[in-house]
């Protein structure tokens, strides 16, 4: 397993199609992503908007659409803050779609200060996302991220999608005492059913459970 990080300077995405965003946005979080295809990602987006700007502008860009507020809250308004579900095939993110055990991580930010992404994968799948990118947007920097043994386990006692919806629990205060958010909270935040969201948190609270009660008795 190797995770990767790619860095793109405020100055490489002012001139790349990714300025369009950041023209729009002061701050655009991809929090999650709530459906991957192969031709596309639905995100789960924490924006705010510029002055004077607003989700039709947002949506006038091509590999984007706004599909909705984050339920059963509105859209933000112009100027405003909030989340947003959004549509993205832009060429990049379908690219890391499209190599096999290949994982882009959130939470990352796509802002006036640049962009960093994680991702996460065998080594051919980094490798052949890394080929892509330098010929879509070329990235700054790339980084390889030394991989604690404890992660590389984990990511084998856990599904993606079970890290990815207990991390964004555990970053929204799920876990903490008192907690700071509550699971339908959680569910409305994620777009996830309570039932399935439940599901996920309770195998990978046992799944993680049973790992470390074994790892202790083979001690």
């Amino acid at each position: 397993m190797r995770e990767v990080q790619l860095k793109w300077n405020p100055e490489t995405v002012a001139r790349s199609e990714i300025k369009m965003i950041t023209d729009v946005a002061s701050i655009y979080e991809v929090v999650a992503h709530l459906e991957v295809t192969k031709v596309g990602v639905r995100q789960l987006v924490k924006i705010h908007f510029k002055e004077g700007k607003g989700p039709s502008e947002l949506n006038e860009i091509d590999f984007l659409k706004v599909e909705g507020p984050m339920s059963p809250h509105p859209l933000p308004n112009r100027g405003d803050g909030g989340y947003i579900v959004v549509w993205n095939n832009h060429p990049l993110s379908v690219a890391a779609i499209n190599f096999d055990s290949l994982h882009v991580i959130p939470p990352y930010v796509i802002g006036e200060e640049g962009v960093q992404i994680t991702i996460r994968g065998l080594p051919e799948g980094v490798s052949g996302f890394l080929k892509a990118a330098r010929i879509l947007l070329p990235p700054d920097s790339v980084n390889v991220v030394d991989i604690a043994e404890i992660e590389d386990t984990i990511l084998q006692v856990l599904t993606p999608k079970q890290l990815e919806i207990a991390t964004l629990a555990v970053q929204s205060g799920y876990y903490e005492n008192p907690r700071k958010i509550t699971k339908k909270e959680l569910s409305d935040l994620t777009q996830i059913p309570r039932s399935t969201l439940q599901e996920h948190l309770s195998k990978a609270e046992a799944a993680m459970i049973e790992w470390a009660v074994n790892t202790h008795l083979s001690k």
